[in-house]
């Protein structure tokens, strides 16, 4: 092929060159072009074994890890989108309005989810119709015909310090409290505290560096009592290992109670503190809980909600305010200073 193109080239230039200059351009165009090979350039998709909806959600999954969505979010994407594909049955092309309103009714009142579970579902739904219209993939976009679903508001309470004292009191391994008063102190997400290794932490600076959504890069703090029970784990980890404290600074942060020490998984994490909750009598214990927790007392401390946001490693204000959750006592408080 590159023969025939430089053969194309000689032609078309040398009318308006010289015999001297249609030489020189011949030999310069085979000196730069000795062992080129030129492909057809080709925008049609590969073949992945997949077909139909399938092959469209595995090009939407893949959109989206390729501008750094994490793999987990995008994971349960795929398996919602799918389950209300499997449901309606039909080519995304042949999918109307009237079979996304059916599957959303049926979930409803057959399956009994929660209006806020339903809200979930219907973003998935609309992420990836927008990038199938986007993409011109589809004739059509059925969600935008979809209205908004009316969810109650929901006030998801940070814990009482009643609370931590009463999970502190039930930890019965050292790993657990560390754990505890690390995702309190930190305010990090489970899947960025598991993804730590022990070196991460700078014991001296009472800091540390994670890495949240979007592989973005902020800065989180310890408190001492945090620092005080990562300091009793490490050495009681150094003990069980038999290893010295330079060679836990590159295993996990968190790992398994058994003799393999595993890494722990946000799931591991997750169950242990489900358990801990059912011991002290606190419902609704899970990591995330203990992230709203600290931006609240931030906020009620005094510390302005910008740099609450930036603490969280939030984009925009709006989610912060969702996070934190303004204590009754100081509202009560306030009013009585104003009234």
């Amino acid at each position: 092929m590159i023969e025939k193109i430089l053969e194309k080239v000689m032609d078309a230039m040398t009318p308006h060159l010289s015999e001297e200059q249609t030489e020189k351009l011949n030999n310069v165009l085979y000196i730069n072009f000795h062992g080129v090979e030129i492909k057809k350039e080709c925008y049609e998709l590969k073949p992945t074994g997949l077909s139909g909806n399938a092959a469209k959600l595995d090009l939407f999954i893949k959109s989206k890890l390729a501008v750094n969505r994490q793999s987990g979010t995008m994971r349960q994407y795929g398996r919602e989108i799918w389950k209300a594909l499997t449901f309606i049955g039909k080519d995304v092309n042949d999918i109307k309005a009237a079979d996304i309103r059916y599957y959303f009714g049926y979930l409803r009142e057959v399956k009994k989810l929660k209006m806020s579970t339903i809200q979930t579902r219907m973003h998935y739904l609309s992420s990836f119709w927008d990038f199938l219209t986007a993409e011109e993939l589809v004739f059509g976009n059925p969600m935008k015909k979809i209205g908004a679903v009316k969810v109650e508001k929901v006030i998801r309470k940070p814990f009482s310090v009643g609370d931590m004292e009463a999970m502190r009191s039930q930890c019965k391994r050292i790993r657990d409290r560390a754990i505890m008063e690390f995702l309190y102190s930190t305010g990090v997400r489970v899947s960025e505290a598991v993804a730590l290794n022990v070196g991460d932490i700078d014991m001296e600076r009472l800091e540390l560096i994670v890495y949240g959504k979007g592989s973005k890069e902020r800065k989180t703090y310890l408190t001492e009592g945090a620092k005080f029970y990562l300091g009793r784990y490490f050495k009681e980890r150094c003990r069980k290992e038999q290893i010295t404290y330079e060679e836990l600074k590159n295993r996990p942060l968190f790992v398994s109670s058994d003799k393999n020490h595993k890494r722990m998984t946000d799931n591991g994490v997750q169950d242990m503190l489900r358990t801990l909750g059912r011991r002290a009598g606190v419902e609704m214990v899970h990591p995330h809980r203990f992230r709203r927790t600290i931006a609240t007392d931030l906020l009620s401390r005094g510390m302005p909600i910008e740099q609450v946001r930036d603490f969280l490693g939030h984009e925009k204000l709006d989610t912060t305010l969702i996070y934190c959750t303004v204590r009754e006592e100081e509202v009560k408080a306030s009013h009585r200073k104003c009234a």
